[in-house]
């Protein structure tokens, strides 16, 4: 479902008028397992909140993708970045001021891009059938695993 889902929307953009001036980041939220074997770095403390946690360290990795007319192809980047950089990228785009110190330190994610006129020609994504029965088994075992504590 996640993959029809996205899908519908990276095709909805590549579809409208707004595709030739547009970039989607594609992210997570959360890391999805412990499949990572880098250590999480220091972060920079996004500013004086108080709490016991430091927000000093960033969590494990997750993937982002960037779609646009203007994104480089089959790039990849070595750059820290975490969910901020995409913020600062929208500062740096639009001359914003950081809202915190964490985004202020943020990488803007500009090394993703290639400003050189832009190639709006790219074709829709496939179809993402639904395997109903995969829909199934995986609402199966779910309950299973509610039902033990996961």
């Amino acid at each position: 479902m996640g993959e029809k889902f996205s899908s519908a929307v990276i095709n909805g953009l590549i579809q409208s008028p707004s595709w030739p001036t547009s970039a989607l980041f594609f992210t997570y939220d959360e890391h999805g397992g412990f499949y990572d074997h880098v250590p999480p770095p220091s972060a920079v403390v996004p500013d004086n909140i108080p709490g016991d946690e430091k927000l000093d360290r960033y969590g494990f990795r997750v993937p982002v993708i960037v779609i646009s007319p203007f994104a480089k192809r089959h790039f990849v980047s070595h750059v820290v970045h975490d969910h901020t950089s995409i913020l600062r990228f929208v500062e740096t785009r639009f001359g914003l001021p950081a809202l915190t110190a964490r985004d202020a330190a943020a990488d803007p994610m500009l090394e993703f891009f290639d400003f050189s006129p832009p190639n709006v020609s790219i074709p829709p994504l496939p179809d993402a059938p639904l395997d109903l029965q995969q829909i199934v088994n995986c609402q199966k075992l779910d309950l299973n695993r509610r039902s033990v504590g996961f």
